[in-house]
């Protein structure tokens, strides 16, 4: 058995709380997409740490079909600048020799710089078929979301319920007890139980 720190969900049936919710949809959109001659996907996840964003990114990078670590730039927040954005746009007209789509994945985008913020907005608007923007968030402000909803789908990540987190920790052997203990105690944050759980069963073995 993987130990939970790796633990990867392959389908939505996998994923618990509203992430599992928004994994049915994330299967829709896809096949519109697909539907539509590879018409390009723009999603941002906001959410607090641990309640299954990059899941997600994950599980639509799976969707589209993409299996080569070739067609995925994945960047953080802080490297998005002016210069950087430039060279996301001269790249993505080029067709991805690996997969049906060419993948570019933000996480913690609200940390990019304001200028590079300003000139990306301007680039999502022409994203090209053939191409995937998947952007996390943990920020709650108000402006991010407005700046960017009207750009890409915008899906807010809820907290999992203690109940379901505790069901997910059952898998790996973990008591009943334990499990919602550990549930409890993560306060929403998946991530973090899992990496409780994992503790605990190497402290057993």
């Amino acid at each position: 058995m993987k130990l939970p720190s790796l633990y990867t969900p392959s389908s939505p049936e996998e994923i618990i709380g509203s992430a599992g919710q928004i994994a049915v949809e994330l299967q829709r959109a896809v096949k519109d997409a697909l539907d539509n001659g590879n018409a390009p996907i723009k999603v941002i996840f906001a959410g607090d740490p641990g309640v299954g964003k990059s899941t997600l990114a994950k599980l639509l990078i799976t969707l589209l079909g993409v299996t080569s670590k070739w067609s995925v730039k994945k960047y953080s927040g802080k490297d998005i600048t002016v210069e950087t954005v430039r060279e996301i746009a001269a790249d993505l007209h080029y067709k991805d020799l690996f997969g049906a789509y060419r993948i570019i994945w933000i996480e913690e985008v609200d940390a990019a710089s304001a200028d590079g913020l300003t000139r990306f907005l301007m680039e999502i608007d022409d994203l090209p078929n053939a191409c995937a923007l998947i952007c996390t968030t943990n920020a709650k402000d108000g402006d991010m979301k407005k700046r960017f909803e009207t750009r890409l789908k915008f899906y807010q990540v809820d907290h999992p319920e203690p109940h379901e987190i505790q069901a997910l920790l059952t898998r790996f052997g973990i008591s009943k007890r334990d499990a919602v203990q550990i549930a409890t105690f993560a306060c929403g944050n998946v991530r973090a139980a899992l990496l409780d759980a994992e503790r605990l069963l190497q402290a057993a073995a």
